[in-house]
């Protein structure tokens, strides 16, 4: 039997209440020709029946039933088994559009690509809001290995004055990858538990080896946002920061050529701003988030940025909020974070 074109990842834990809808837009891609990997992390509900249904009732469809281990790891037990020539990623609580790997596939063939991203639209109460990233127009092309560098530098953070943190999102679930590319360099996730964002880690590996990809500015991927807020106080770590300054070194150790520590430095303050605004959002003490504050604002990490960073070229509200941070400003940053809609 011929390999399929794609090989779909998803893992799975916990979401029994979103994975038909993930499902149903997979099992119903105008591409037929695809290999669909279930990874039960140990699920703690229905999910660990509802895959095997789901492997009884379509033959593209096989389940890995695995100890809980994490996002990064489930995935890396998907890659294990695929078989494709492209592979995918997607989250369980999310889905795509119907058209989104034959279209992807079929441009990337085209054009002969490593890999294609494309971009995605957040999903809030079943509403779809307009992704605010920056559109580029026509499908661009990135052939030569200091325009995949960039590529890559505008992906973990842009210049100063750049509008946005990011100019291209960081996401795996975005994209078709080459899986000769990743097996034949050994690729693979490391765990949410060691860094904050696996997929960041993930793209710096990969991109060093790739001689040409591919951005189509069509949204396919839908990232819902189903946490509601009761559930927020459960779901806050207080550890957060931490982990963005070790997502931040590690940034600076692994990426093999230069100017990344200005844009890394980008990333953690992009990181620390939605962290301060995010506390707004949890049902903790005015003297919890106030130690919260204190915490970041008090680190040392600082002093490195305020003697590195040009931050003068930051829009306005980014600039005000980190003159509050490197000034050590608790209740302004406080109020800030009480008007975060506004920003």
């Amino acid at each position: 039997m011929d390999k399929p074109k794609i090989s779909i990842i998803i893992p799975i834990y916990n979401v029994e209440k979103y994975l038909s809808r993930c499902m149903d837009s997979i099992l119903n891609q105008t591409l037929k020709d695809i290999e669909i990997i279930m990874v039960d992390d140990e699920s703690p509900d229905k999910c660990p029946s509802m895959c095997d249904e789901y492997a009884r009732q379509d033959s593209r469809v096989k389940v890995i039933h695995k100890k809980n281990g994490g996002l990064g790891f489930a995935r890396n037990s998907g890659l294990e088994i695929a078989s494709g020539e492209f592979v995918s990623f997607v989250d369980s609580d999310d889905y795509v559009a119907l058209n989104m790997y034959e279209t992807l596939y079929s441009q990337a063939k085209k054009s002969k690509l490593d890999t294609l991203f494309c971009v995605y639209q957040n999903v809030e109460n079943n509403i779809t809001k307009k992704n605010k990233e920056t559109k580029i127009g026509n499908i661009e092309i990135f052939d030569t290995s200091q325009k995949i560098q960039n590529f890559l530098l505008d992906m973990i953070g842009t210049e100063p004055n750049y509008s946005v943190d990011r100019k291209y999102e960081m996401s795996t679930c975005c994209a078709i990858y080459s899986r000769n590319t990743i097996e034949n360099n050994n690729i693979r996730f490391c765990s949410e538990k060691q860094f904050i964002s696996e997929d960041i880690i993930f793209h710096i590996d990969y991109l060093q080896k790739v001689s040409k990809i591919g951005l189509l500015p069509e949204a396919f991927y839908y990232y819902c946002h189903n946490i509601s807020v009761s559930s927020l106080t459960k779901t806050f770590r207080e550890d957060r920061f931490e982990r963005y300054i070790i997502l931040y070194k590690e940034i600076c150790v692994r990426y093999p050529f230069g100017g990344v520590t200005n844009r890394a430095q980008r990333l953690l303050i992009g990181y620390t701003r939605s962290l301060v605004f995010m506390l707004s959002d949890y049902e903790i003490t005015f003297q919890k988030k106030t130690e919260i504050l204190k915490k970041i604002c008090y680190d040392t990490i600082w002093d490195e940025i305020n003697n590195e960073y040009d931050y003068s070229r930051l829009p306005f509200y980014q600039k005000l909020v980190l003159y509050l941070i490197l000034k050590k400003q608790i209740y302004p940053l406080l109020f800030l974070s009480s008007l975060k809609n506004i920003f």
